[in-house]
């Protein structure tokens, strides 16, 4: 276990080089020593920034091998295109998922501060204090030649999390819940991540936020 949780850590320490457009930063709490929650920074050429977070169902060691193969497959990615990303994740996974899923929220973000996104039954991000509007899509890994739909967006910080921090749950059996995570959706990273925690943390919890540098 401590191998595969050595392992985990090096797949997701994923960063742009220093001066890039974007300042991201990346907050990731396993409930146990290897989680099944997965996030990626990829680097284009024209300067945009590929950003994924994404959870497998189920928990243990099987959860966090399917990490791996998805880690691996998106490594190999080269198109820029979210939807494109989704789709081309989502036939590799098709029938080798063992019966589970993955849900996923992949974001480029351009030089000129658009933001495209495309989602994957994952919780939507947060732009600005405030929802993106974005299509659930459906899971990827349950069925080959889904689509999925993509969206523009543009704003001063982005928030992508895992279902962990809405989920989170207190000693009264009360859920973190979308309205909280909305409230401190323009918080550092950290800062969303450790609140989640400290209410009461019942599964992994990742959140990364994405600022354009001025």
């Amino acid at each position: 276990m401590a191998s595969a949780a050595e392992l985990q850590s090096l797949l997701l320490t994923s960063l742009p080089t220093a001066g890039d457009l974007y300042r991201i930063e990346p907050v990731y709490f396993p409930a146990s020593e290897v989680g099944g929650d997965f996030y990626q920074v990829l680097e284009r050429a024209d300067g945009s920034r590929i950003v994924l977070v994404g959870d497998v169902s189920g928990k243990g060691l099987k959860a966090a091998m399917l990490v791996s193969v998805t880690v691996g497959m998106l490594r190999r990615e080269l198109s820029s295109s979210p939807s494109e990303i989704l789709a081309g994740l989502n036939e590799g996974l098709a029938g080798r998922c063992g019966g589970g899923f993955v849900t996923c929220c992949c974001a480029r973000f351009d030089a000129d501060g658009t933001v495209t996104i495309a989602n994957a039954g994952h919780p939507s991000p947060y732009v600005d204090g405030r929802e993106v509007e974005v299509e659930a899509g459906l899971p990827l890994g349950i069925a080959p030649g889904v689509e999925y739909a993509e969206f523009v967006a543009r704003g001063e910080q982005f928030t992508l999390v895992s279902d962990g921090v809405v989920e989170a749950e207190n000693a009264q059996r009360e859920l973190f819940g979308f309205d909280r995570t909305r409230e401190i959706s323009g918080k550092s990273a950290q800062e969303i991540a450790e609140t989640a925690k400290a209410w009461g943390q019942t599964d992994d919890i990742t959140v990364v936020t994405v600022r354009r540098n001025s």
